[in-house]
Order: structure tokens, then C-alpha cells, then sequence
């Protein structure tokens, strides 16, 4: 079954697209023109928390990436460990994306993704969302150099009919030639077919350079959401069918995430 509309309603249903929880930090070369780069790691998330809403719990998020020149592919996989596992499928999401150097200190990044659940349906069907969803995004960016880093993108999901905006800043201070520490806040909006809610989450990671091409995080995400799909992953049955699914309950939520990554 697909968690995503059990945790957010019949009226947002399978409001989909994922998340990284607290993005691996991936160590990457600059690329030139015939450069091919790859990066990979996973992530171990204490809750599956994508755009300001509990998708799952305890999950395990492996990704691959390739680079070259200024075009970026990459797949990403959500698997939930656990009791919980037996309650919501896995996640597979294919994106590409296409950044775009302006004048100055601007970048202009083209993406798009597609996100599958290999359980439900065939891949690249969509079955009204529940086996797959094609969104697509822009999104404006300043060099590391400026203050903060600030970007805002905005995202389309096609199969699901719903917009998504959302902005974020960040800031990363070093202790040394290994240790450091990564600040971020994100603030953004959903508005789709029946459905709307607006969320924040800021984030705080210890980071570690293993060698000059790998690195390890730990860090904590605090979550607050317009609406109650964000804390509290409880185990319902529906009284009819007496099929077991999980409901978030609350408007807040501490997560937490480790991982590690590599390029080479």
C-alpha cells in the first residue's frame, strides 16, 4: 500500500515526492566539459519526513549519482526497517536535472523526477499515483560565496496536480580540516487538488571528512507543519477491511539522521 495517502488523507492522497531527511553530504570535484563524476552513500533517518510531512519511520535511504558538465542524474531508494515495513511500500525516485550558469552569482536549475513505488504498480505507470508520479521543477540559487546560500524552487507534480514553493538558506562553519557543522532552514507550501498545507524545518548536522573524497554526518531536524500529518506514526486498522495503516497525528516533530557518501 502507499503510506503517502494514508498518512495525509483521502483528500491529499499520495501527495508524493521524497526526501533525503538531512541530505548526505556528498564530496564532489568541479566538473568540466567529458568530466564524469559519481557520487553514492545512504542515509539512516529516524523518520521518512518529505516536504513537512511523516511519510514513515525508521528508513533506510541508499542513493546513486553521475555528473557531468552541468547535467545531473541520479536515483534515490526509501526502504522502512522494522514492524513498520510491512505497512508501506518502498520508494524508488529517478530524477535528472539541468543547472543553468546565469550572469553573476545566479544558477538556474532544471529537474525532474519520477517517483515509484515497486510494490503497487508496473514501472513508469502511474495507476492515478498510486504506483508513480512525474514532477517536474525550476529553481534559482546563489553561489556558496553569497551569505546564507539563499535558493527557492518551485515544483510541479503532473499525475497528482499539485504545487509545491519552497526556500531555503543555510550556512556551514568549519572546526578544522575534518570537522564541521552544517546550519539550514526550509520553508515552503503545498496547494494541490482539494488539498494545502505550509511547513518549516530546520536542520543542524556534525559533519566528518573521512578521506578527501568521503564524509560521515549527524544532525537533527525539528519540523513544524500547518497541518496534522508531521509526528506521532500510530498503527490504525481500518474497521471495515481491517487493513492495518499508520496515521500521523500532530503539527511538530524531531527527527534525527546519519549517513555517509563518497564521489569518486
Amino acid at each position: 500500500m502507499n503510506i503517502k495517502k494514508t498518512i495525509l488523507g483521502a483528500s491529499c492522497a499520495n501527495i508524493a515526492l521524497t526526501s533525503l531527511a538531512l541530505t548526505s553530504l556528498t564530496v564532489t570535484t568541479p566538473a568540466y566539459a567529458g568530466d564524469v563524476n559519481w557520487s553514492l552513500g545512504t542515509d539512516l533517518v529516524s523518520e521518512y519526513v518529505f516536504r513537512g510531512a511523516s511519510l514513515g519511520t525508521e528508513s533506510v535511504q541508499p542513493f546513486v549519482e553521475v555528473s557531468t558538465g552541468n547535467f545531473t542524474a541520479g536515483a534515490w531508494f526509501s526502504t522502512q526497517v522494522g514492524s513498520s515495513s510491512e505497512l508501506s511500500a518502498d520508494e524508488v525516485d529517478l530524477y535528472a536535472g539541468y543547472s543553468v550558469p546565469l550572469d553573476g552569482p545566479i544558477t538556474v536549475d532544471l529537474g525532474a523526477t519520477y517517483y515509484h513505488y515497486p510494490q503497487t504498480g508496473a514501472l513508469f505507470a502511474t495507476d492515478d499515483g498510486a504506483a508513480g508520479t512525474y514532477e517536474f521543477s525550476i529553481g534559482l540559487g546563489l553561489s556558496e560565496d553569497t551569505p546564507l546560500s539563499p535558493s527557492v524552487a518551485a515544483y510541479y507534480d503532473v499525475t497528482l496536480e499539485a504545487f509545491t514553493l519552497e526556500g531555503a538558506v543555510g550556512h556551514s562553519v568549519g572546526f578544522g580540516e575534518k570537522q564541521g557543522a552544517d546550519l539550514g532552514l526550509t520553508v515552503g507550501l503545498v496547494d494541490g487538488d482539494g488539498f494545502s498545507y505550509q511547513w518549516a524545518t530546520a536542520s543542524a548536522a556534525l559533519t566528518h571528512s573521512i578521506t578527501d573524497d568521503a564524509s560521515i554526518y549527524i544532525g537533527a531536524n525539528f519540523t513544524l507543519n500547518s497541518d496534522d500529518n508531521t509526528l506521532d506514526l500510530e498503527k490504525f486498522a481500518d474497521p471495515v477491511s481491517g487493513t492495518a495503516f499508520l496515521s500521523a497525528t500532530d503539527d511538530t516533530l524531531l527527527w534525527f539522521g546519519t549517513g555517509i557518501s563518497t564521489s569518486f
